[in-house]
């Protein structure tokens, strides 16, 4: 019994934030300015006796879209709808009849039922509904001409989030999650296909049976990155330069795609990591795509459609700059997803000044997975 009483109370205790200062150091400025321009504004326009009661819901909905542009709450529909449905209800139970504590208890009982049902469910619509019920006699003379403000200073607020947020980083509104991979197929990508499907995700959230404050997307991405830290530790620190070929063939910028070419052919290869020079500052790479793009067609005596090896070209000209590139403390789980989902075939491994220390093929990933495979095998 005491130990279930303590449990309660921890249960009280805030969980750790997973946000570092800098991010709230971005919310504050984000909150700051939205309000700098919302207010003013919203003064300039319709007085200052109708924009200091809609103040405290204005700045209620800057604090979800800049600390959470992630959140169903903070997206622009449900801020432009979700207040302008809101304020509706407030409006019209306010200009009935009924007692003011019951139009106020109504109105945030409709208010949610009304958002959830739009999908436009935003917490400060019901501080507006409630502005609009008990507010001052003129906020009640304005009657439905309150829905102008509030669409004002909505629609103010989503357009200072969408470029702050950007600008910042963060996304918004936020996408939804797209279909398809490096192919332009709509085949799962390869990580994905013996993980959790978006059904499974669907069925879970149905059996959560709550309302989640997160998209299902995000859910999604939450789950395969817990996946991906999971599989981390199971692996042990598998890294880059355990398992990358270090004895290298490169070219430089002045190779001719000819020479490039050859030693393609010769070594087997399917790219060619263009440095410069003794430094072996890594400043491209070529492929085998890249050369046969600048296939010229033969002389005509030639079978017609007969290609043959490109000349005269430099590896500056087709080589593709800037590279994908990883260091040497990479981990495999890294790896694997870099060179599955990304399309890669190849990734040249550099060190702290961008030399070029190893090349990372996925014959060489496969084979380190099967050989940790074979390591924890049960005896």
């Amino acid at each position: 019994m005491q130990e279930r009483l303590l449990d309660w109370c921890r249960s009280f205790v805030p969980a750790p934030l997973s946000a570092r200062p800098a991010e709230w150091l971005r919310v504050a400025v984000g909150v700051a300015l939205s309000m700098l321009v919302v207010l003013p504004a919203c003064a300039w326009v319709f007085g200052t006796s109708l924009t200091l009661p809609l103040a405290a819901p204005a700045a209620a909905s800057a604090v979800l879209v800049f600390a959470a542009p992630s959140s169903p709450f903070a997206q622009p529909w449900s801020v432009l709808v979700g207040n302008l449905l809101a304020t509706l209800i407030g409006v019209s139970l306010g200009a009935s009849s009924l007692p003011v504590v019951a139009a106020a208890g109504l109105a945030g009982a409709l208010v949610i039922i009304c958002l959830l049902g739009a999908r436009c469910l935003h917490p400060p619509g019901a501080a507006l509904a409630l502005v609009a019920v008990v507010g001052s006699p003129e906020i009640h003379a304005t009657g439905y001409a309150l829905l102008y403000p509030v669409a004002f200073n909505s629609a103010l607020l989503v357009a200072v989030a969408l470029v702050y947020n950007n600008l910042t980083g963060h996304a918004y509104p936020k996408p939804r999650g797209t279909r398809g991979n490096s192919h332009h197929t709509f085949d799962s990508l390869p990580s994905e296909r013996m993980s959790f499907s978006e059904d499974d995700v669907a069925k879970a959230l149905a059996d959560f049976g709550e309302y989640v404050d997160v998209t299902r997307d995000d859910l999604a991405q939450l789950i395969k990155q817990t996946e991906k830290h999971a599989l981390r530790r199971t692996m042990g620190e598998v890294t880059a330069a355990d398992i990358m070929s270090r004895d290298l063939y490169w070219a430089t910028p002045e190779c001719s795609t000819q020479t490039a070419w050859k030693s393609l052919r010769e070594h087997r290869l399917h790219s060619l990591p263009v440095v410069r020079g003794d430094s072996r500052e890594l400043l491209g790479i070529v492929t085998l795509v890249d050369l046969l793009k600048h296939l010229r067609a033969a002389p005509a005596r030639i079978r017609l459609g007969q290609l043959r090896r490109p000349a005269g070209a430099r590896l500056r000209s087709i080589m593709t700059s800037p590279v994908v590139t990883v260091n040497q403390d990479t981990h495999m789980v890294d790896l694997v997803f870099l060179l599955s989902d990304r399309g890669l075939h190849c990734l040249p491994v550099v060190d702290g000044e961008q030399r070029l220390v190893g090349m990372i093929t996925q014959t060489d990933l496969i084979a380190a997975l099967y050989q940790n495979w074979l390591k924890h095998l049960p005896d």
